[in-house]
């Protein structure tokens, strides 16, 4: 029953989300096993040489663990002040400061028209039938069924009921049930009216640039790819030259399929390595943490000249390749999301790592210099907080130099960030306001991602970071047909994103699921 297409379509297993404000949500993932229509027309399968990728489907639930509690005290509305015009690609002079207005009319200067940031209107392909259930079910439930714990409480019988069996009454002894109290809903304040207004333009701007720029696999290299899929997760999409219809970026990479003529894995005695430099990864553990950040289940599989292997493979090798006193960013950041907040191991030269080991290296190395002006070492370094506080365990000893030294971070970023809601295009050197809209764009959107990975999260509605959210919107509303660098530009759409997640309770995946429910139309 399989039908030529190039939707991603697959089976249902379990897993669970780590977020960063120290909860946990449960969801479904959606194992996609590709139904691809090869460009020279043959008949396609679902065999051992097509992408498959895991996509997250979060299920409703009574308390939105993505969403964090808005502040609990009433206060009026800040004063904002919108991003202007200089945050268009063909503004040459530095713009004036714009005169203070009310928060409620948080709006860019620039207002574009409604179809600045509609796609252009393509022949519609052809619907997929509905796909057939996979063997690789792991655990089969319907899609709105919820967990033990949430189930309603069965029916209560009414004591004078009594069973019949075989035409005859059965006498029942009566049993005393004590009222259950019932729960009061929690009552979760509304946002304020100029977080609310941006919902709608950031929805806009996400959906804009996720259908009018999927990557490219003849032109864009691995490091590229990565960088393009960063955003959209598990939704990312790719073309590619053995395919008429865009595949799944992720499943693409992980299948070692070449991007630019590059493939990123390869097999030294048995085991799976991942290649690091120009073309493919640029720092060690740098793919391995675009998939945690992507929410990708360590079970899932990648394939390497005919051997398979998975994720969890790909943890291994980044555990074992850990070297003293070198870059261990990414790696921080990658295996501080999949590995026990206490894990040991030791590395091929038989040297004990934990991940305190790991923060210990990078709290002692500089962060201006750093890749991205240190923000990458920022994040790292806040991945691995959060997974220690959701452990428990004590948050003492160089855990406590750490959580002060993202909080000082945290003051300096805002303490030099500019009057637009962009902040300093020197990084955390000092103040800048370089006119160059690329250089704006990398600084802010790199800045503001980590704040929003490492704020609590009452602190994403205060001023300081509304401003900043509205001045990212903004710049790449204004400019949709600029050439971005995809580097800078898949980080400044992934704040956004983190920013729907976290504030407006957008679910990872959701993207996917709109595909999922048109192929059922």
């Amino acid at each position: 029953m399989q039908r030529r297409t190039a939707i991603l379509l697959g089976a249902l297993a379990f897993w669970s989300t780590t977020t960063l404000d120290n909860t946990t949500a449960s969801a479904q993932e959606v194992i996609v096993a590709p139904v691809l229509n090869p460009a020279d027309g043959s008949e396609a399968g679902s065999s051992a040489e097509s992408p498959m990728i895991r996509v997250a489907l979060v299920p409703a639930e009574k308390k939105d663990q993505f969403k964090p509690q808005p502040p609990t005290t009433s206060e009026e509305a800040p004063v904002l002040e919108p991003a202007t015009g200089d945050v268009s690609s063909e503004e040459t002079q530095p713009a004036e400061k714009p005169a203070d207005k009310p928060a409620a009319e948080l709006t860019p200067s620039k207002e574009l028209p409604a179809a600045t940031l509609e796609v252009e209107k393509e022949d519609k392909p052809e619907q997929p039938a509905k796909p057939e259930k996979s063997d690789k079910v792991e655990a089969e439930q319907p899609a709105d069924a919820k967990p033990a714990d949430e189930q309603p409480a069965p029916l209560m019988q009414d004591q004078q009921a009594k069973p019949i069996k075989d035409g005859e009454a059965a006498p029942m002894a009566e049993v005393e049930v004590e009222p259950v109290p019932m729960e009061e809903p929690e009552v979760v304040p509304p946002l304020p009216g100029y977080v609310q207004a941006l919902q709608p333009r950031i929805h806009r701007v996400l959906d804009y640039y996720y259908r009018t720029q999927p990557g490219d696999a003849s032109k864009h290299d691995v490091w590229e790819t990565m960088h393009g899929f960063l955003p959209w997760g598990v939704d990312a999409l790719i073309r590619t030259p053995d395919y008429r219809q865009p595949v799944n970026a992720i499943g693409w990479v992980c299948w070692n399929k070449p991007c630019r003529g590059n493939r990123l894995f390869a097999v030294q005695n048995g085991q799976l390595m991942a290649k690091q430099g120009p073309r493919v990864q640029g720092h060690h553990g740098q793919f391995l943490a675009m998939l945690a950040q992507s929410y990708v289940a360590p079970s899932y599989e990648i394939q390497v000249d005919g051997h398979t292997f998975t994720v969890e493979d790909l943890i291994e090798f980044e555990k074992a390749t850990c070297v003293p006193k070198s870059e261990l960013t990414f790696k921080l950041l990658a295996l501080s999301y999949y590995l026990p907040a206490d894990a040991t191991w030791k590395s091929r030269d038989g040297q004990e790592w934990s991940l305190e080991r790991l923060l210990k290296e990078e709290i002692t190395q500089k962060v201006v210099g750093a890749a991205c002006g240190g923000t990458h070492r920022l994040t790292g370094i806040s991945f691995a907080l959060a997974a220690r506080k959701k452990a428990g365990l004590p948050m003492d000893g160089v855990w406590q130099k750490a959580e002060e030294y993202i909080n000082a971070y945290h003051k300096h970023s805002f303490q030099i960030q500019n009057t637009d809601g962009s902040f300093s295009t020197n990084w955390f050197e000092g103040r800048g306001m370089d006119r160059d809209v690329d250089r704006r764009l990398q600084t802010s959107g790199h800045i503001l991602e980590f704040l929003i990975y490492s704020l609590p999260p009452e602190k994403l509605t205060s001023p300081e970071v509304v401003r900043a959210v509205n001045y990212v919107t903004t710049i790449l509303e204004q400019n949709p047909r600029h050439d971005w660098s995809i580097g800078p530009r898949g980080h400044a759409l992934h704040a956004l994103v983190l920013y729907d997640q976290m504030v407006f309770g957008t679910k990872p995946g959701s993207r996917t699921q709109e595909i999922l429910q048109t192929s059922h139309d």
